[in-house]
């Protein structure tokens, strides 16, 4: 189980420090490598979160990516802290709670916009426009493929969702003449 409030805290901390130094953005980028690295890596992921290995060694193997990778050292040391804490594998959900919090400084929201196949780049532009006048923010995309929903778009803004999506109109269609059948 993860406690909110523990990815909250840590979030926090980290958001602060960075806006003191006004490289918050630079931190979530750095924070967004290191845990792409471990999603695709499941033996790394497996030694960096798991107790097999002692702190040392976790910090050592942890240290050697971040040199690769060109980690600032306030990150380094904020991932050496989980380490040491035993909350490294609380990263993806600092890092997601780290980046709600980035959006709320910088006022901008995130949108999931789910399609069955490619869609040109002038109807994403458009779409990017028109969700930026809805909210009144900066909207970064999320563009993810989807053949299930047939064709049509789902957009998830927030709490928000907006279901355009073929699959939805047939089942409505489908419940309307269930609904008729019974009448």
């Amino acid at each position: 189980m993860i406690s909110t409030g523990i990815t909250r805290r840590y979030a926090e901390a980290l958001i602060s420090i960075g806006a003191e130094q006004d490289c918050y953005e630079m931190f979530e980028s750095e924070l967004t490598k290191i845990n792409n690295i471990l999603d695709e890596n499941i033996e790394l992921r497996n030694v960096l979160y798991g107790s097999v290995y002692p702190i040392k060694e976790r910090k050592g193997i942890l240290k050697e990516i971040i040199k690769q990778l060109d980690v600032s050292k306030n990150v380094e040391n904020f991932l050496s802290l989980l380490i040491d804490k035993k909350r490294i594998e609380f990263l993806p959900h600092i890092l997601k709670r780290y980046r709600e919090i980035l959006d709320q400084i910088v006022g901008r929201v995130r949108a999931k916009v789910i399609i069955a196949r490619n869609m040109p780049e002038e109807l994403v532009s458009k779409l990017k426009e028109s969700l930026e006048r809805h909210s009144g923010k900066e909207v970064l995309l999320e563009i993810q493929r989807d053949p299930t929903i047939i064709g049509g778009v789902i957009t998830k803004l927030g709490n928000v969702v907006f279901d355009g999506s073929i699959r939805t109109q047939l089942e409505k269609v489908k419940k309307s003449i269930v609904r008729g059948e019974k009448g």
